[in-house]
């Protein structure tokens, strides 16, 4: 059944949503953000001390920058890869020159949070995936609930891929990020990797 609070999600995982994407026991109700004409990733910083972050404008203007660690980015792009291929297998990213130009986002975003919960999901009817950021506060955070279509959903798996691959190379025995201080748990640690 669909919980009045929130239309686009169900509490059937095979009603409205590819995974489980039910209301949470005390998540505050989403605030709905509008059409966006523009999603996308980026990370703040040099490779070693970069910060990820989404960034989202609305038809009115209003910009999200969700602040999120690069595992939630990760995690977010492989999402988004498995609910493309099961509910839009054709879809693909537009060539970037048919691309609009990014929107100029302001210094300061209408809503800039650390984001401690994001849950996606799907509403079929209009074809749209759900993006819900819930702030990382103790008490009662807030959470803002992004929608964008099925293309702008592959592009943002794109852009994320290009991000999250531009930082340092990962070791490759353990994982972990190579510089100049990495000391390899394979190799006992005895032998710093170049």
């Amino acid at each position: 059944h669909k919980d009045a609070r929130h239309p686009n999600c169900s509490n059937d995982p095979g009603a409205t949503t590819s995974r489980a994407f039910r209301t949470i026991a005390g998540m505050a109700d989403p605030r709905p953000f509008g059409s966006l004409i523009h999603i996308s990733a980026e990370s703040v910083g040099q490779p070693g001390s970069r910060r990820f972050r989404l960034i989202a404008m609305n038809e009115d203007g209003q910009s999200v920058f969700f602040w999120i660690e690069k595992e939630q980015l990760t995690s977010l792009g492989d999402a988004l890869e498995t609910v493309l291929k099961d509910e839009a297998p054709d879809v693909r990213p537009r060539p970037v020159d048919d691309r609009e130009e990014d929107p100029v986002y302001p210094l300061h975003a209408t809503v800039e949070w650390r984001i401690g919960q994001l849950s996606m999901g799907i509403n079929r009817g209009e074809k749209l995936m759900v993006l819900i950021g819930t702030e990382a506060i103790e008490g009662e955070p807030g959470a803002v609930q992004l929608s964008f279509s099925y293309v702008q959903g592959a592009e943002l798996r794109e852009t994320i891929t290009v991000v999250v691959a531009s930082g340092r190379p990962p070791c490759p025995l353990c994982g972990a990020p190579l510089d100049s201080t990495h000391v390899c748990p394979r190799k006992n640690g005895h032998h710093a990797q170049t």
